[in-house]
């Protein structure tokens, strides 16, 4: 769509941003961009919001182009995103039967004979509390006290153990790295686990401690997060092929019902890690195949400059020693009485001198053969500059 900039300007102010850059196909940031090469102010934001409550609001003029200010735009839409790569049948069909089979999963009232995780987590919790009871110092006791588990962590703590439980059933083994991170392990492949209390921001008043150290002009007000008692259960490894990665329970669904999705997910998970993982691994092999061929051929081009470098040497030698023999004859011809002596030798004595250097200068006393031999025994590493 073609749009001239007077034309831009009366839609931008006729209908909200969002809403007209869906009609376009493209999406509201970059309808701003548009208006903002051309130079056509927007509302800003809340604008509709006022006018929709009938407050005042202010419509900006159009400013007159500068020389570099288009006139028109056209406006072409954003492709559609792409579907997500469709589930293997042989995964698609282990994912459905492992959701049938937990269709029915339930998670007990009371933590009974728990997971060697959760086990291990009661067991800590059980012998911190201990030794807080064992510190007569109040501050230290303080410290060391991990408190109640709250309703909601015995939630959590019964929820997984079931989800743990059926896991393992699948194949799957469930561990605890550092900091308590929570993974589970399909088929080799690491998948690390998370389950949280959903926080919401609030704003509250000031405690009267926190009143003390008001200022003028300070907010009295504080914001903090608050649980709200809704879980949230996220698989923070990346998934392939789109798969879920986060549940979050509302009030008509519990996080308990999510499960069979959940192990189904993790179920499809684990084979389609293990292709990606093989995908990187025949990557890495084709790179280090690409980078030796790279590195062998920068090899072979450098031996080949080196021995050409050679050649042209030897050709500077043949031509160095040309000019010496040329000068030598001519040494030869302006004085014929050899038997002066300089030195400590006789002339004839400094010309025989001059031959046997020559001799062994000149690259074409060797043959072609002895020429050839010694370039080819040039390698990469013959010159180091």
């Amino acid at each position: 769509m073609e749009l001239a900039r007077q034309e831009l300007y009366a839609r931008v102010w006729e209908t909200p941003m969002s809403r007209l850059a869906a009609q376009y196909g493209i999406t509201g940031n970059g309808l701003a961009k548009i208006c903002d090469r051309l130079k056509v102010p927007y509302p800003p934001r809340g604008y509709w919001a006022k006018k929709a409550a009938g407050k005042k609001v202010v419509t900006y003029r159009l400013p007159a182009p500068d020389a570099n200010t288009p006139k028109s735009v056209t406006i072409i839409p954003s492709p559609p995103p792409k579907k997500p790569p469709e589930l293997p049948p042989d995964i698609k069909l282990k994912a459905e039967q492992a959701r049938e089979s937990t269709s029915q999963i339930s998670v007990p009232e009371r933590l009974v004979r728990p997971h060697p995780v959760i086990a291990g987590w009661l067991a800590e919790h059980d012998r911190k509390k201990q030794e807080a009871r064992r510190e007569r110092d109040p501050w230290r006791k303080s410290l060391l006290d991990p408190g109640e588990f709250s309703p909601s962590d015995q939630r959590k703590h019964r929820i997984l153990n079931a989800l743990f439980k059926e896991l393992e059933r699948h194949g799957a083994k469930i561990k605890e790295g550092e900091r308590r991170t929570l993974y589970a392990e399909l088929l080799g492949e690491r998948v690390e686990l998370q389950i949280r209390e959903k926080q919401k921001q609030i704003r509250r008043s000031l405690t009267e401690r926190e009143k003390r150290w008001h200022q003028p002009g300070d907010r009295d007000w504080k914001q903090e997060l608050q649980p709200t008692g809704y879980l949230v259960f996220a698989i923070k490894t990346y998934l392939p092929n789109n798969l879920r990665t986060e549940w979050l329970e509302t009030a008509e669904k519990r996080l308990e019902s999510f499960l069979p999705d959940i192990i189904a997910t993790l179920v499809a998970a684990g084979p389609l890690l293990v292709e990606r993982r093989r995908q990187r691994e025949e990557e890495e092999r084709q790179r280090r195949i690409a980078e030796q061929k790279r590195y062998e051929e920068q090899q072979r081009k450098k031996q080949d400059d080196n021995r050409w470098r050679r050649f042209n040497g030897l050709a500077v030698q043949w031509r160095e020693a040309e000019v010496a023999r040329n000068f030598l004859n001519a040494l030869k011809e302006t004085d014929k009485d050899l038997g002066k002596e300089v030195g400590g030798l006789r002339l004839r004595d400094w010309i025989t001198w001059a031959e046997q250097r020559l001799e062994q200068a000149d690259p074409l006393n060797h043959g072609v053969e002895a020429i050839f031999e010694a370039i080819a025994s040039v390698n990469d590493w013959t010159y180091r500059d």
